[in-house]
């Protein structure tokens, strides 16, 4: 969770986070838990984290998960002349999850868009919300520069375009770039397959044929 993430589920989550990149990090193990929470400690020490808190208590876990878990829904009302685009759900390499999130702050300062980033580390996978005035054609339209350069990003470093929200129709165009024409065909000869007059969710995941 990014420090603007952090700002936003305080003032509308209720919540007491510093306002400061954080990971939070579940341990679970029949023995040893220790151990292992304190190599995960030098691990963040030797890149200079600031604070490392430990936790055993079970209320305090469940309001932190629930923060997370909710916090895509603080972003509507957190400022009332911005709006999130549509979330973006793009996954990377877990060794390139620092450059993606780098990315993505670099793209919003030059674009004069916040961009708010969380998401599951553990397995490269990140969202982003980027910000617009909805009633701002400029904004509007840089914030979809932001969301585009984003998931290109993430395709060239190895990465998809959609880590759990799918292709659906707003990702077609970056279903070629990811896969190879071959690839892609023959997904389209499954769906041919299993829907032979295609009824089921006619026009998504595959570029336009026309």
């Amino acid at each position: 969770m990014d420090a603007f993430s952090a700002e936003v589920s305080n003032a509308f989550l209720d919540t007491n986070l510093p306002d400061k990149p954080m990971v939070f990090v579940e341990f679970h193990a029949n023995y040893g838990v220790e151990n292992e929470i304190e190599f995960c400690r030098t691990v963040f020490e030797a890149h200079d984290v600031q604070r490392f808190e430990v936790s055993d208590n079970d209320q305090e876990m469940r309001e932190l998960w629930e923060a997370r878990r909710e916090l895509a829904e603080a972003f509507e009302p957190y400022d009332r002349d911005l709006s999130p685009l549509t979330p973006g759900d793009i996954t990377v390499p877990i060794s390139n999850y620092t450059d993606i999130v780098n990315y993505a702050k670099e793209l919003g300062d030059e674009h004069s868009v916040p961009v708010a980033c969380f998401g599951h580390a553990g397995d490269g996978n990140i969202h982003y919300f980027v910000m617009v005035n909805p009633d701002d054609p400029d904004s509007v339209a840089a914030g979809e520069t932001v969301s585009k350069k984003l998931v290109e990003r993430a395709i060239e470093l190895g990465g998809t375009a959609t880590g759990e929200h799918g292709i659906g129709i707003g990702k077609r165009d970056y279903l070629a770039r990811e896969y190879n024409d071959a690839t892609v065909e023959s997904m389209r000869a499954i769906k041919r397959a299993l829907d032979p007059n295609g009824i089921l969710n006619p026009r998504k995941i595959f570029p336009s044929e026309e």
